[in-house]
């Protein structure tokens, strides 16, 4: 990739987040993008636990754990007793965590409509192609 590409790249990514922060009115909330991707998984994740997170976001333990911890006490997720697994805690989205992700999807919708506007299905298919060979190149 050029320095070029790479520059357009990082400016769509800075753009975005921007968009999102502001749309979810993040500094209120004190929420950054890794309580929204956590919230996100333990959404979409039956039988959710820290170790799934671990492994499905890819990120280490005590990441993780502190992060867990913070979404507890902003009342944003809580901790159950697991019945196949008594070592470990499930996790589950409160009332309060349940609207705060719904919000989320909301804004990231419109966000995407914007972001969208103007291309056609085909220039979508390919970004979208384009952006997976490229995740996929960093695996």
């Amino acid at each position: 990739m050029d320095k070029l590409a790479s520059k357009y790249l990082f400016t769509l990514i800075q753009k975005y987040r921007s968009e999102m922060r502001s749309a979810i009115d993040a500094k209120s909330l004190n929420i950054n993008a890794m309580h929204v991707q956590c919230l996100r998984y333990v959404a979409e994740t039956p039988s959710c636990t820290a170790n799934s997170i671990v492994q499905g976001l890819a990120r280490d333990k005590s990441q993780i754990s502190i992060l867990i911890k913070d979404m507890v006490s902003k009342g944003w997720i809580e901790r159950k007793p697991n019945q196949v697994d008594k070592r470990s805690k499930l996790l589950v989205l409160t009332d309060t965590g349940r609207e705060l992700i719904d919000k989320v999807r909301q804004e990231e919708a419109v966000i995407s409509a914007r972001m969208q506007q103007g291309l056609s299905e085909e220039e979508l298919a390919a970004f979208q192609t384009i952006i997976q060979a490229m995740i996929k190149n960093l695996n």
